[in-house]
């Protein structure tokens, strides 16, 4: 295995995006969701990146990268076509060993962003280490048609029983034996199927009262 797998928490972190093109435009957006202090470094930006600078959601600095641009920074996301600044970003933020990629270059990455699968709180990565875009490009299309939402909407039932069990003081022991007994129910087939009278009396026949979706908190 060449690469490590690892979520990192962004929240509030800064982080530094090299270019304004549309595959900056994406690496920005994606480290917004995940709650990051974005400052992009580009000459031009995109149509989609001026209105998040008009927004005050990114800090901009229209001009070429310069040396001292990455300080104060937890991370480093590379998207230009001029392998002399790439180059140039890649060496400064290994000197100051900052998590840096260069985008479509792993020789120059610390790390590399994998292909997700986003279903509300469910996150599935997809790495083919570096190897072949396309091909976890095609995985994660697959993923999308064969994970539906019924899958975050699950996820969010196992967090709110999850919640509640620890407000409740119970173990990890009785825990783990619970959760088993919800994940191989078909809670998960009823509620693609909507429905939800039924998985309101598997989770009370499992949990006992106090755990219909509405005392949950969820509303389907």
């Amino acid at each position: 295995m060449r690469y490590f797998p690892v979520f990192l928490n962004l929240r509030d972190q800064s982080c530094v995006v090299v270019g304004g093109g549309r595959v900056a435009e994406r690496k920005v957006k994606t480290l917004l969701e995940a709650g990051a202090r974005v400052k992009v470094i580009s000459p031009k930006l995109t149509a989609p990146l001026a209105r998040l600078k008009s927004g005050g959601k990114i800090v901009h600095f229209s001009r070429p990268y310069k040396a001292k641009d990455l300080e104060g920074a937890f991370l480093a996301i590379v998207a230009t076509d001029d392998r002399a600044v790439n180059e140039r970003v890649f060496q400064e933020a290994t000197k100051r060993r900052m998590p840096v990629n260069v985008v479509d270059d792993p020789a120059h990455s610390s790390f590399i962003v994998p292909s997700l699968v986003k279903k509300r709180d469910l996150l599935l990565a997809i790495s083919t280490s570096g190897r072949s875009p396309a091909l976890a490009r095609l995985l994660r299309r697959k993923l999308e048609k064969e994970i539906g939402p019924e899958y975050g909407r699950f996820l969010r039932l196992l967090g709110a029983v999850r919640k509640k069990l620890i407000s409740q003081g119970m173990g990890p022991g009785k825990n783990q034996a619970i959760f088993r007994k919800l994940v191989k129910e078909d809670l998960l087939s009823l509620i693609r199927a909507r429905n939800f009278g039924v998985v309101n009396r598997r989770l009370a026949a499992i949990l006992g009262p106090g755990f219909s979706l509405k005392q949950l908190g969820l509303r389907w």
